[in-house]
C-alpha cells in the first residue's frame, strides 16, 4: 500500500511576499471540486483522498472560498494549490457549500473545466444531523425551533434545486452524485467510484475503509466541552482512533446519543422535500421511495 499523502506547507500569497513577485498558479491546475453536501460524508472522503498518492488537496479540508471568502480573490484561493505538481492526476478541494446559490456561479466563472462531486443523504436525516452539531453554538432548544429560525437546514436538503443550478454551467457527465447510504453499506466501492471518476488509480486501498469520520458522538459531551471552550479537543478526538472506537461502541449498543425526530416533524419535512426527492430519483435513476417513508 502506498504511504499516506503528506501535504506540503502552503506558500504565502504573492501579494504578501516581500521577496518579489511569484508566478500565479494556473487555474487549470484544479481539476475537481467536491461541492457538498454538509453532513453527507465529506470528511471521510477528504481523509481517504488525502492518502492517495495521485491526488492533491489543500492543507485544510475547506477554504470556504466560493461561499464565504470570495472577497479574498482568486489569487488567494489558487495559492492553496501551488504545491500541486505534475505528478498529481487529480487536484481539488472537498467543500460542503459550493453547491449553494451564488457559489456555483463563482465556481463556474473561474473553473468551467472541472469535474464536480456531490454527496447527498436522506434530507431529514441530513438536517437533523446538522442540527445536532450546531444546536449548542446556535442556542436552539429544539429541532423544530432550529428549522424555523434557520432555513439553511432545509435548503441544503433540496438537492435537485442545487443540481439544477450546477447543470446551468456544467455538463451532466461532469457531475458525480453520491449517496451517503452507499458509503455506509460499502465504503470500498464508494471510494472506487470516486477514484474512477477522477481518473486515478482505482485499486488504491485506503486506511479509511471501515472507519467512520465526523459522526456526531455523544451530544451531551459535545455540549459540555463546547461550553468549556474545548471544541478543538473534541474535534481532535472525533478524528482519532478513539473517536472511531466510541462511535463503534455506540453503534453496538444501539444508541445514537440523541432522540429520533418527532414523527409529526419528520412527516411535515418529508412533505416539504417530496417533490425535490422525486426529481432527484428521476435524475439519478435511483429508487428513493424509502426516503418518503
Amino acid at each position: 500500500m502506498p504511504p499516506p499523502q503528506t501535504q506540503p506547507e502552503q506558500s504565502a500569497p504573492a501579494g504578501n511576499n516581500p521577496g518579489g513577485a511569484v508566478a500565479a498558479v494556473d487555474p487549470a491546475t484544479v481539476t475537481f471540486l467536491m461541492v457538498g453536501c454538509q453532513r453527507c460524508g465529506t470528511t471521510w472522503v477528504d481523509a481517504a483522498l488525502r492518502e492517495h498518492p495521485q491526488i492533491f488537496l489543500p492543507a485544510q479540508k475547506q477554504t470556504y472560498f466560493f461561499d464565504r471568502n470570495y472577497e479574498r480573490g482568486i489569487g488567494w484561493y489558487l495559492e492553496n494549490f501551488r504545491q500541486a505538481g505534475a505528478a498529481y492526476g487529480a487536484v481539488g478541494e472537498i467543500a460542503t457549500g459550493y453547491s449553494l446559490p451564488g457559489a456555483v456561479e463563482r465556481m463556474a466563472e473561474h473553473f468551467p473545466h472541472i469535474k464536480l462531486i456531490m454527496a447527498v443523504r436522506h434530507p431529514v436525516d441530513r438536517a437533523y444531523s446538522n442540527y445536532q452539531v450546531r444546536k449548542q453554538e446556535s442556542g436552539w432548544a429544539s429541532f423544530e425551533e432550529a428549522i424555523e429560525r434557520d432555513p439553511d437546514l432545509v435548503d441544503r436538503g433540496m438537492y435537485m434545486k442545487q443540481i439544477d443550478s450546477i447543470l446551468r454551467h456544467y455538463k451532466k457527465e461532469d457531475l458525480l452524485v453520491l449517496f451517503y447510504e452507499d458509503l455506509a453499506s460499502d465504503d470500498r466501492a464508494y471510494l472506487k467510484s470516486i477514484l474512477s471518476f477522477l481518473g486515478v488509480d482505482g485499486d488504491f486501498e485506503s486506511n479509511q475503509i471501515g472507519r467512520q469520520r465526523n459522526s456526531a458522538m455523544y451530544p451531551r459531551t459535545r455540549r459540555v466541552m463546547t461550553r468549556l471552550g474545548l471544541k478543538p479537543v473534541l474535534n481532535a478526538v472525533s478524528r482519532s482512533a478513539l473517536g472511531d472506537a466510541i462511535r463503534s461502541a455506540k453503534k453496538r449498543w444501539g444508541g445514537r446519543g440523541y432522540k429520533a425526530v418527532a414523527p409529526a416533524t419528520r412527516s411535515r419535512l418529508m412533505e416539504t422535500f417530496r417533490q425535490d426527492t422525486r426529481k432527484l430519483a428521476e435524475f439519478t435513476g435511483r429508487d428513493l421511495s424509502h426516503w418518503e417513508a
